[in-house]
């Protein structure tokens, strides 16, 4: 019998068993579609160590624990086996811009990191080569923090909390109680950094066991906060004011606050940070600018894959008239607070994919201007015709995932890129 039953075959599974078989523990596959990959089955004895992206309810885990098999995550298998430090970010977004910010600083300083989890390098496939004074910036999913007992990072960091993922977790409750999991099990020589702006952030922070710190670019009491041009860092007693401009939305100032925080934690001055800041690179397809013509200004923000997201991006809108192109992938999300959270100044909302009739009953529901689109190219379209009056902003900011049309987020907003291109070349 084998020692090890990994469950999924995606790029987390593969770095899985790849590093069961280092640690001498040789492995078999496993999924809903085509079982094992020898023969083999489900036991009391079995250690099963699950791929992320297998939903809690799927019906192999389900076989399993009937079995009395053992199900451990990736973070469970993992963390154990980490020699460095780990700094784990998770939230409903904000997530990736906080650790590349975190990266971005480390690096600049000199500080051996890596840059591991949700979305990008699995945590499995470079765990082992993790040495003592490496830093591990993990960026962790509510996916893989699901069922987590054995997870406790030197830092947990949480940016926001909205409803996201109903389809894997069931309810909202399950889904906060999966991103406890990120700073329950800490101990108090450690700290959980909470978004002192989001209130779902807010209360989960009295949960906390580790030494609590707080960021905000709206309370001055916050230990990090930034307001009026300057960085304002109270930590232990330690006080640093530092006069600051960045060229950013008040959604990544507050990140950066975050980065900026963590970073003094790990030994690095808020000046240097703030200095590193300065020379940070956004990721593409997050609130990106692709096209301006005729007075309108077409938008990419196709990473925006919950409601949360999209009305974090609106506000930077909030001065200029917007047509809203929204829609993909069904993951259970309510879109009344959506439209609950649409300002006037958003003159069209275009609903597309797989959700699309669920937003247009929905937007009816609260007498907003939506229509359904065929395809992106009639949205955009429709979008640019309704701005061209006034000029204004063509916002591509979903709300939902990207899984009905398209392979991920970013194939989304590259696709969008080009319409918008193309569109552009009809004009000139």
């Amino acid at each position: 019998m084998t020692d090890i039953i990994v469950y999924g075959r995606g790029k987390t599974g593969l770095a899985l068993a790849n590093l069961a078989k280092k640690l001498g523990l040789p492995p078999v596959f496993y999924d809903d579609e085509k079982g094992f990959d020898c023969n083999e089955k489900f036991s009391h004895g079995s250690v099963v160590v699950k791929s992320p992206g297998v939903k809690p309810f799927a019906k192999g885990i389900v076989e399993a624990q009937k079995a009395g098999a053992k199900i451990v995550g990736e973070l469970d298998f993992c963390f154990p086996l980490c020699r460095g430090k780990c700094v784990s970010v998770t939230g409903t977004n904000g997530k990736t811009t906080v650790c590349e910010m975190i990266r971005h600083i480390l690096s600049r300083e000199g500080k051996s990191n890596f840059l591991l989890g949700n979305g990008g390098i699995p945590f499995a496939q470079h765990v082992l080569d993790v040495k003592e004074d490496d830093t591990v910036v993990l960026e962790s999913s509510s996916f893989q923090l699901e069922g987590a007992n054995k997870f406790s990072p030197y830092i947990s960091v949480l940016t926001n909390v909205a409803p996201d993922h109903l389809d894997y977790h069931g309810t909202f409750k399950n889904y906060c109680k999966a991103k406890t999991n990120n700073f329950r099990l800490q101990r108090e020589k450690d700290f959980s950094i909470f978004n002192a702006d989001d209130n779902g952030a807010l209360q989960m922070s009295f949960e906390s066991p580790a030494y609590t710190l707080y960021y905000s670019t709206k309370n001055p009491n916050a230990n990090c906060y930034y307001g009026n041009g300057e960085v304002c860092l109270n930590v232990r007693g330690k006080v640093v004011n530092y006069r600051c401009a960045f060229n950013m939305t008040e959604y990544n100032l507050s990140n950066a606050m975050c980065a900026v925080l963590v970073c003094f934690l790990l030994g690095v001055g808020v000046e240097d940070s703030c200095r590193h800041l300065q020379t940070y690179s956004f990721l593409p397809h997050r609130n990106t600018v692709v096209e301006r013509f005729d007075g309108v200004t077409f938008v990419d923000d196709s990473k925006a894959t919950n409601v949360h997201a999209t009305l974090s991006a609106l506000k930077c809108y909030a001065n200029t008239p917007v047509a809203l192109i929204v829609g993909g992938f069904d993951k259970g999300e309510n879109f009344d607070r959506l439209f609950d959270g649409v300002s006037p100044n958003v003159k069209v909302v275009c609903a597309v994919g797989q959700t699309a009739e669920k937003i247009f009953n929905c937007g009816k529901k609260h007498f907003c201007n939506v229509k359904i689109c065929k395809d992106y190219r009639q949205a955009v379209k429709l979008c640019y015709r309704a701005m061209l009056p006034t000029g204004g902003t063509v916002l591509m900011s979903n709300a939902c995932a990207s899984f009905d049309s398209f392979e991920n987020y970013a194939r989304r907003g590259e696709y969008f890129c080009r319409i918008v291109g193309e569109l552009h070349r009809e004009k000139i």
